[in-house]
């Protein structure tokens, strides 16, 4: 019994060791893989950064300046 008993323990030892070689090998291959994106990736990048120019360009034109705002009175406009 002895000897079976070492016998499982040393492949049990050996699976292990090639589990964790397979786990690095992934780890390496997702490291050198290089993001390449696909038609709709790229294409919500650019509908993105359109909207964003847009909201900006929007925001410039729409935005009044601090200095050249005048304070209301509280006099109504009625009188």
């Amino acid at each position: 019994m002895n000897g079976m008993e070492e016998y499982l323990l040393e492949e049990r030892r050996r699976d292990m060791q090639r589990d964790i070689q397979q786990i690095r090998l992934q780890q390496k291959a997702l490291r050198g893989r290089v993001f390449q994106p696909n038609l709709f990736t790229r294409s919500m990048e650019s509908v993105g950064k359109w909207l964003i120019s847009r909201g900006e360009t929007l925001v410039k034109r729409y935005e009044t300046p601090k200095k050249r705002c005048q304070h209301v009175s509280p006099k109504s406009y009625a009188h």
